[in-house]
């Protein structure tokens, strides 16, 4: 019998001259899938075998390690993650690397083409969606797994049209208060939408130490459609000494020496009793801790799951070794991640450290990698912020977790029209700042610049001791990127 049926779920800025997908809903977030359908009906069959992840934060972390562990093994891999860190097309990744503009830029046109003809209007996320696909889809050699991370919610997700027949597993992440204009101001509710991507008879592997209600909606509905529920061991971080950070010279946190709990399967089947995995984790955080257990649970189980081998074969090379090696080597840019930028004209490289964290769940998780990264009391921490507008959410929620009295603080805007996605606009600074003014005593400073012209001006006033923590959205991350590269270049 298949590991899949064994638990018991009742019991527990845009570049010049891209093309960028665009529609007639362009200004809208729409979430149901009859558009979608329709449209996926004409272009070539999704017939590759998935690894489908929902949830708050974490997604693309854990498909980051997921897609590194099965490279690793030799399993030709594509992926999709949303949002894009610098333009669309780095959404798309084939055996870890992004389509080459001529391929991305054909495929964009094509399904574009496909859309009008057949008079279907769809959003920029559906079109990029369905860009994505069509790509796997006519990718030579053809690709053995893709790992799809959710945009918004699960259930009406333009990714949730994979054919359920293809369906390796899937995975829920964390589960936070976000996006509750569209998906509901309960963490019940708001798994119940995540949580329903689980297909009839599939496999639903979750995050260890998810909310109570969370894991009850997700039980409650891998038990209606007759599907497996695991629930990832924990992960704790061997009591090893590291190396201290420094910051000048700098000397970013090295990797973290952790354990992994899984389950054990014999024979197809899982058994009482416990196993571990050990594994050097590159990304930096605690909140890795639950990304990278859930992470190795999954492909742990799918490596060995009748039901997933008899879709994939090629899953049963995976070792322990494999998942070890694929850990190591993951990077996912733009979380929890240090860049070094240049000054123009000075001999001085200044560390900055970036991080998309745009809600309260992963603000927290900001602050928290802070505080454990050991930032010496000489060392005055700089935050360069920018949030983006959204219904629902307010800005003291993102903010409250991170800044504290003495922390300077500096507000601006993201580079805009952010590619792909025209509705997304910074949120108003002076609102901004009336919320940062009664969170720290330092002075606030307001730049009028907004992208890399911003970021430049910003970071060429930076004090020696100062570290630099750019947060709020992962599109002003994003313009750090780009600063960094137009000084590297």
């Amino acid at each position: 019998m298949s590991v899949a049926h064994l638990t018991n779920p009742a019991a527990a800025g845009p570049s010049k001259g891209s093309s960028q997908p665009s529609g007639g809903r362009a200004d809208k977030i729409d979430l149901s899938l009859g558009h979608m359908r329709r449209l996926m009906d004409h272009l070539p069959p999704l017939r590759i075998p998935a690894i489908h992840l929902a949830g708050t934060n974490g997604k693309g972390s854990v498909s980051a390690m997921i897609d590194s562990i099965l490279r690793v093994a030799g399993i030709r891999t594509a992926r999709y993650n949303s949002p894009h860190l610098i333009e669309p097309r780095d959404a798309i990744r084939l055996d870890g690397i992004p389509p080459s503009r001529e391929v991305y830029d054909a495929a964009v046109t094509t399904v574009r083409r496909i859309a009008d003809e057949r008079k279907i209007e769809v959003s920029p996320f559906e079109l990029a969606t369905a860009t994505a696909y069509y790509i796997f889809a006519t990718a030579q050699p053809p690709v053995d797994v893709m790992i799809i991370e959710c945009g918004m919610g699960g259930a009406n997700d333009a990714t949730n049209v994979i054919p359920p027949a293809y369906n390796l597993a899937s995975g829920l992440t964390s589960v936070g208060l976000d996006h509750t204009t569209f998906l509901g101001d309960t963490i019940a509710a708001i798994t119940d939408q995540k949580a329903r991507i689980t297909v009839p008879g599939g496999l639903l592997v979750t995050a260890p130490h998810l909310p109570k209600e969370a894991m009850a909606t997700a039980h409650g509905i891998a038990y209606h459609r007759r599907a497996a529920l695991i629930e990832s061991g924990a992960s704790v971080v061997l009591d090893e000494p590291r190396p201290p950070f420094s910051l000048s010279p700098f000397a970013p946190p090295q990797p973290a020496h952790v354990r992994t709990r899984l389950p054990v399967i014999i024979d197809g089947r899982m058994v009482p009793g416990e196993d571990y995995i050990a594994t050097w984790l590159s990304l930096g955080g605690t909140h890795q801790l639950d990304n990278v257990s859930l992470a190795l649970t999954l492909v742990h189980v799918i490596s060995q799951d009748k039901r997933a081998k008899s879709i994939q074969p090629a899953l049963g090379r995976i070792t322990p070794e494999i998942m070890q090696r694929g850990i190591q080597l993951t990077r996912w840019e733009g979380r929890c991640s240090w860049i070094q930028y240049k000054i123009p004209g000075a001999d001085r490289t200044v560390p900055i450290l970036v991080d998309g964290a745009h809600n309260a769940d992963s603000a927290n998780t900001l602050a928290t990698y802070i505080n454990d990264v050991g930032i010496p009391d000489t060392v005055k921490v700089h935050f360069v912020i920018s949030l983006s507008a959204s219904p629902g959410k307010s800005p003291e929620s993102v903010l409250r977790p991170l800044i504290s009295r003495g922390h300077r603080v500096t507000l601006m805007d993201f580079s805009t029209p952010v590619e792909g996605m025209p509705w997304v606009k910074p949120a108003n600074k002076e609102e901004v700042r009336d919320v940062v003014n009664t969170l720290t005593d330092a002075e606030v400073g307001i730049v009028e610049q907004a992208g890399v012209g911003g970021l430049k001006e910003i970071l060429g006033s930076v004090g020696e001791n100062e570290l630099v923590v750019v947060c709020g959205s992962l599109y002003l991350v994003a313009d750090v990127y780009r600063l960094a590269s137009s000084a590297s270049a």
